[in-house]
């Protein structure tokens, strides 16, 4: 095999595919950016489970949620209620007739974004938000904030990755082209339906086959209190066990993707909302020609580094 030497100063190269030095130092300053908050908000561990497992949980102390989230489950059972007539009883809700999902026994609602104050605010959570930067780079934008209430009933949401779901079929890219945020607003067990993973499934860089999807003995059932929040990176396997308590449980899914998947969001955003709220709730919310509104060097780095 032929050994060419590294070019000299005196060697010219034509400009296509040649990397800019602009776009690489932007994407090295916003990769230390990332890190530097993830220290400075005491999440090393968190990021470091993230990286091993998948996933990983943060307390609503570590979240910063204890005071929000119980304003979140307000705000969601009224949402409810005003669109359906019926208001959950978190205690004591039986399995409801007909109540049957593609996720299960589950009353999904796509996008709640526009119908409260409180989930402006709940998108805003820096923690959250410094852990989605970390899986998505600082260019990742809203696909969706939704809400899920669970009832009891016979089924298990069978295990699956949201990377296949949004982006495209095994195998996967090991980086995360999706991310997910949970929030708990009631408490998750066994018993109510808790969220299940396969820890360090987000290394096999595909989708489970329809075999494994249904092998509960691979369901590792995460317990937590109302107001932590589950974060795990768009590869990794993830179900849930079915409700069979009496009750309900609540939860608030934020989903992200990658600068590519940007104008994805579907709830309706007024210019009310973009004139009460920071900068950044505009530009997690942006559509794809807003990408380019970034400026040229950064909206490059976005597309070709992975924390640009």
């Amino acid at each position: 095999m032929a050994i060419v030497e590294t070019a000299s100063s005196t060697e010219q190269f034509a400009d296509a595919f040649l990397p800019r030095k602009d776009v690489e130092e932007w994407g090295r300053d916003a990769r230390r950016r990332i890190i530097d908050e993830i220290r400075e908000r005491g999440l090393v561990e968190r990021a470091w489970e993230l990286d091993v497992d998948g996933y990983t949980v943060l307390s609503p102390e570590e979240a910063g949620t204890a005071e929000i989230a119980p304003q979140v489950l307000d705000a969601s059972l009224d949402f409810t209620e005003r669109k359906y007539g019926w208001r959950p009883d978190l205690d004591r809700e039986g399995e409801r007739e007909g109540l049957i999902s593609p996720f299960g026994n589950v009353q999904p609602e796509i996008g709640v974004l526009g119908e409260g104050r409180v989930f402006e605010q709940a998108l805003l959570n820096p923690v959250v938000l410094a852990m989605m930067r970390y899986l998505l780079g600082e260019s990742c934008a809203l696909i969706h904030q939704s809400l899920f209430l669970k009832c009891p009933g016979p089924d298990h949401l069978p295990l699956h990755t949201d990377q296949d779901q949004t982006v495209g079929p095994s195998p996967l890219q090991s980086y995360a082209q999706v991310a997910n945020a949970n929030w708990a607003l009631t408490d998750y067990t066994v018993e109510n339906g808790a969220i299940c993973f396969v820890p360090g499934s987000h290394r096999l860089g595909r989708a489970p086959t329809r075999h494994e999807a249904t092998d509960l003995s691979l369901f590792e059932p995460v317990e937590m209190k109302a107001g932590s929040v589950v974060i795990w990176h768009g590869n990794t396997w993830h179900g849930a066990l079915r409700r069979s308590a009496p009750g309900v449980r609540a939860t608030l899914v934020e989903y992200f993707g990658r600068q590519h998947l940007a104008g994805a969001n579907t709830s309706t955003v007024t210019q009310e909302m973009l004139d009460r709220n920071p900068p950044q709730f505009a530009e997690l919310l942006r559509t794809q020609a807003q990408m380019q509104g970034l400026g040229e060097t950064k909206f490059q780095a976005a597309k070709e580094t992975l924390y640009g």
